[in-house]
């Protein structure tokens, strides 16, 4: 554990004080450099247990990153943290690496502002930050973070193949969409077509085109939010 201070030491009034909570130390130091590079950030701590969280998280109101612990479930660190700490409800972003709408949902319940797939850019990770310390929370934020763009996402077209032909997908790209819904790298995708690595990358900037997103992350939330691949759909592997 290492806390450096509390929100109110900061010499800037209007930094944004942080608490990282994450299992690896590697990790934490990851996200102390890239956060405390960003102008008006500071980070006040960052911990690997969430009960030392909690401690930090009751006497000052930071925004509280969570990365998804291997073999605990996150659901039930978040649900701690906020019964112990309340402050922390709706100023806790979690990072995981998988994601499903019951997850989402659940975790909007409890509180949680923004979840974050882990290879969300680093950008993406800031203004998430700016956009919870601002007030943004339950899909309103004007960071377009996955748990946004679940939340907010319409119920699926009944007519799916009318949804299929209005974005220009064929059969193969939208069985890449599911894929990557799914969660499943270029390589997996490769081997479970019996395509090379270089085809899949061409069927995504294809695809990439056809939905105008510009990421895989993006295209994961834009299938859930269209209704594209269902079938395929992952839970969260945190």
């Amino acid at each position: 554990m290492r806390i450096t201070g509390s929100a109110g030491d900061v010499d800037d009034a209007a930094a944004i004080a942080i608490l990282l909570v994450a299992e690896h130390l590697v990790l934490r130091e990851g996200l102390r450099q890239l956060l405390e590079a960003e102008p008006g950030f500071t980070v006040i701590g960052d911990v690997s247990d969430p009960e030392d969280a909690i401690a930090v998280a009751r006497t000052t109101e930071p925004i509280i990153l969570v990365v998804g612990f291997s073999g605990r479930p996150l659901i039930r660190i978040v649900r701690t943290l906020h019964q112990l700490a309340p402050g922390a409800s709706g100023r806790t972003i979690v990072l995981t690496t998988k994601i499903a709408r019951p997850h989402v949902l659940q975790a909007r319940e409890l509180g949680v502002s923004e979840i974050l797939l882990k290879e969300a850019s680093s950008r993406l990770l800031v203004e998430t930050v700016r956009s919870v310390a601002a007030g943004g929370r339950n899909g309103r934020s004007t960071a377009p973070s996955a748990a946004a763009e679940v939340v907010a996402a319409p119920a699926a077209p009944t007519n799916g193949s009318a949804t299929k032909l209005a974005f220009g997908l064929t059969s193969r790209e939208l069985d890449i969409v599911a894929a990557v819904r799914r969660g499943d790298s270029n390589r997996a995708i490769a081997r479970r077509f019996s395509l090379s690595e270089d085809t899949v990358k061409h069927h995504l900037t294809r695809v990439f085109d056809k939905t105008g997103v510009f990421s895989r992350l993006e295209l994961a939330m834009f299938a859930i939010k269209h209704g594209l691949g269902e079938d395929a759909a992952v839970g969260v592997n945190s």
